[in-house]
């Protein structure tokens, strides 16, 4: 089946849609939202059964034609399917299983549809042997049949025995009860006698059973006993070390062993010492010319004189920093105006504020000379907006009254007011920003005469007195300053070409500022003490290795005398290493597990020769089933031995009872006939019992024949699985066509242990297994929607050859949105959908 065109009139947000298909792939393509899903669910309304609530979600918002249809080829013409029509051609659950592949149906891949089952093994039984089993099945209804009109009229002949039977009765009772009970004894004796050639044929067959189950066994004993005995000799023909001798080899082996590697560490021990001496006298060279002397005392002696000189230094660079700290900031006053400095600081004070009054002046002229002329525009403004409002009034009248394009000038005159009005509204809060500049600026004004009352009280306030002899004192104490500080500027240029001759010394050392003195004189004696750590180390690295020396001799000579005595005991076995040791003891165990296998089958050999069934029946569970059997039908045959002995007395004084001998006679002859019947309606309804369990049993033949279906099914969907993953070989699948993946020694659902991805890839391939499997008359087309969303590039590209290779058999409609996937596919959208 093919789809040719589609035709949309309204569907969802689709309208007024024709799009034409062909035969092998169509690819639809259009982003997020553009309406694939709609198309997607469309196309499965015109092929399948879809309730009325799902195609209501569907029906145009603006009340448009809602509905469409499609143009397919199917069975040899072309078929238009409407989404509104009653009949479909497809059940649901047929076309999702095989046609449809969505990104947002459940992923579940449990149990396939019973029909589609039934039509694969419809499509894959095996001929010849499934007919004649059908044939069975269908004769064995007709034999049911037959056997139920063979038992109607045993059924009636029986029912005219027992009418004859009850004339005889009115007749003569008693003897006719006697004749019933004789000839009741007598079916029961037949009945039994019946069983007892059963029970003993039956017998007679298990002892042929047990006979040539003890003559296969008694085969199978000396076959087994001529293998073990060749094997023993094979094995006798090489040396055999027993657990002693073993224990032997294996503790002069680890002595050995032990011996080797205690020489070797030793040996490892030694290099790593010596090569750690060597590190450690050159790691002391380095050191030594780092720090530029050959002689390490007397660059003891200098590292010390230079801490003590920079000690110095920075006591004096201390002091220094001390005086300095000294200076007040309210000073620098004295130092711009000498002595004369409090009327030459109250002259500036003063002339600030009067630049700051002069400013303020200034701008409070400009906001008033702005408030005035904004207070005239705001009356022109709303004069304006007056008589504009008057006379819109006058035009509304003359709009009623004479024309009614009056009315749009007075719409035009109202705007005009009604702009003059906003126009006049921010002039108004512009006024009142400047009123309240004003304001600001006349309060300033005010705080600047009142400065000037209190200028100079605040500035001796600023210098924490109260009038001026404090501050004459003070000014004395900058004074006293002054001369120290030339002598201390003395001092700081001796301490600065002193400095210079400390830097000169440790300059080679890192030392270019006099910062990194402390770092520079921190870090020799380090590498002195270094220095003197690794001289430490090196004497106790030689002890060392003449030590491990001493050891390494004596290790050796051990070594040397444990090989010569494991050789020694090797060759007194006639060995010649110690794998061939290991290889003779094992072959010690091989030579005992097979004398113990020989002891046992020998027991079992001399049971079978005195027929000792019971201890046979211990050692072979076959034997035991059938002798056990055995013993039940020999109870249950002495048990009808004696039954029959008591009824056949019962019918002997019977017999002897009986008065008329001709009603009796034909009594029994009735009673035996009608006891023969019962025996057979009982044998029909046995058959008829068992007829159901035979045809069941026929079924499952059947069901086996054609079962074949689950392995055909299973190698085509693994396969295909295969090309996307490696968990395809842990994939199994059940009679049901559910799937399990193999998880250890567990049977897990696909669903709990894989990611949603990889299940995707997993229904793609179990729905085109199952279309490829049903072998359809003609293949369906498959639609896919937006399907491979989660599927990386490389399954991309897979997916993209499966498709390619599926539109050689099959139509497939794509709608999707990814771009890279129409790449791959090399082919042109029949469609574009925004």
């Amino acid at each position: 089946m093919q789809i040719r065109k589609l035709k949309i009139e309204g569907f969802g947000k689709l309208k007024r849609l024709e799009i034409s298909f062909n035969e092998g792939l169509n690819v639809i393509y259009g982003p997020n939202e553009s309406g694939k899903t709609t198309l997607y669910n469309f196309v499965r309304s015109c092929l399948c059964d879809v309730s009325e609530s799902e195609l209501r979600k569907y029906e145009p918002w603006d009340g448009a034609e809602f509905g469409g249809e499609i143009l397919v080829y199917r069975e040899g013409e072309e078929v238009s399917l409407s989404n509104r029509s009653a009949e479909k051609p497809f059940v649901r659950s047929f076309a999702d299983s095989l046609m449809f592949l969505s990104d947002e149906e459940d992923v579940e891949l449990r149990k396939a549809e019973d029909f589609l089952v039934a039509k694969m093994k419809s499509n894959l039984q095996r001929v010849e042997e499934a007919q004649l089993l059908r044939l069975a099945l269908a004769k064995a209804a007709s034999y049911g049949e037959k056997l139920l009109s063979e038992k109607r009229q045993l059924e009636l002949k029986l029912k005219q025995i027992e009418n004859e039977l009850q004339e005889f009765q009115r007749a003569r009772q008693e003897s006719f009860v006697r004749s019933a009970e004789a000839s009741k004894l007598a079916q029961k004796i037949s009945t039994l006698r019946g069983e007892q050639a059963k029970l003993k044929a039956q017998i007679e067959r298990l002892n042929q059973k047990i006979e040539e189950s003890l003559k296969q066994l008694g085969r199978e004993l000396e076959r087994e006993l001529k293998e073990l005995e060749d094997r023993l000799e094979q094995e006798k023909k090489y040396t055999i070390i027993d657990e002693p001798q073993c224990e032997r080899i294996c503790h002069a082996k680890e002595q050995l062993d032990e011996a080797i590697m205690l020489f070797e560490e030793r040996s490892m021990k030694l290099e790593e010492v010596s090569k750690l001496l060597q590190e450690t006298i050159k790691e002391r060279e380095e050191l030594l010319n780092s720090l530029g002397h050959k002689d390490i005392e007397t660059f003891k002696l200098k590292l010390k004189n230079l801490r003590l000189t920079y000690k110095l230094l920075e006591t004096k660079f201390q002091q220094i920093r001390e005086f300095e700290s000294s200076y007040r900031e309210s000073w620098k006053y004295f130092e711009k105006f000498g002595e004369n400095f409090l009327d030459e600081l109250t002259n500036e004070k003063m002339r600030v504020q009067d630049q700051e009054e002069a400013q303020l002046r200034s701008k409070l002229k400009v906001l008033e000379e702005n408030v005035s002329k904004d207070k005239r525009k705001i009356g022109k403004l709303r004069l304006t907006a007056i008589i504009l409002l008057l006379v819109a009034a006058v035009s509304v009248v003359l709009g009623f009254s004479i024309a009614r394009w009056w009315f749009a000038f007075s719409a035009v005159l109202g705007l005009g007011a009604l702009i003059s009005m906003l126009s006049a509204r921010s002039l108004d809060k512009r006024v009142s920003h400047f009123e309240e500049e004003m304001l600001k600026c006349q309060l300033e004004l005010r705080m600047i005469e009142k400065k000037r009352a209190t200028t100079v009280q605040k500035f001796l306030e600023s210098f924490g007195v109260k009038d001026a002899t404090q501050l004459r004192q003070i000014y004395e104490e900058y004074r006293d300053w002054s001369k120290e500080k030339e002598r201390f500027e003395r001092m700081k240029s001796e301490l600065q070409r002193e400095v210079e001759d400390l830097l000169r010394e440790l300059r080679q050392h890192g030392a270019q500022e006099f910062s990194d003195v402390p770092t520079v004189i921190l870090r020799l004696e380090e590498k002195v003490s270094l220095f003197d750590e690794k001289t430490l180390k090196i004497a106790q690295l030689r002890e060392t290795i003449e030590h491990l020396r001493s050891e390494l001799n004596a290790l050796d000579r051990e070594r040397q005398l444990r090989e010569i005595e494991f050789e020694r005991l090797l060759h007194s076995f006639g060995l010649e290493s110690y794998d061939e040791a290991q290889e003779a003891h094992e072959r010690y165990h091989r030579v005992e597990n097979l004398t113990v296998e020989k002891e046992k089958l020998e027991r079992v050999k001399n049971c079978l020769e005195k027929l000792d069934l019971e201890c046979l029946s211990k050692q072979y569970t076959a034997l035991s089933n059938l002798l056990g059997e055995k013993t039940k039908l020999e109870s249950l045959l002495k048990k009808v031995d004696g039954d029959l002995f008591d009824l056949q007395s019962q019918l002997a004084e019977l017999e002897k009872h009986i008065d008329d001998e001709s009603i009796l006679q034909r009594t029994v002859e009735l009673l035996r006939e009608r006891s023969l019947i019962e025996l057979l309606i009982s044998t029909l309804n046995m058959k008829l019992e068992r007829l159901p369990s035979f045809s069941q049993f026929l079924s499952s033949e059947l069901e086996n024949l054609t079962g074949s279906y689950v392995k055909s099914f299973a190698n085509l969907f693994v396969g295909t699985f295969r090309r996307f993953s490696k968990l395809a070989n842990n994939v199994i699948v059940d009679r049901d066509l559910s799937v399990k993946i193999a998880v250890g020694t567990d049977l897990q659902r696909t669903e709990s242990v894989l990611s949603r991805a990889t299940l995707d890839q997993m229904v793609l391939c179990y729905k085109l297994a199952l279309h490829d499997i049903l072998e359809l008359s003609e293949p369906l087309p498959l639609i896919v929607d937006n399907f491979m969303i989660r599927f990386d590039e490389e399954r991309l590209r897979t997916v993209a050859e499966l498709l390619q290779e599926l539109s050689q058999r099959r139509q497939v409609v794509l709608l999707t949105s990814d771009r890279q996937l129409v790449d791959f596919l090399k082919v042109q959208p029949v469609a574009y959908l925004s």
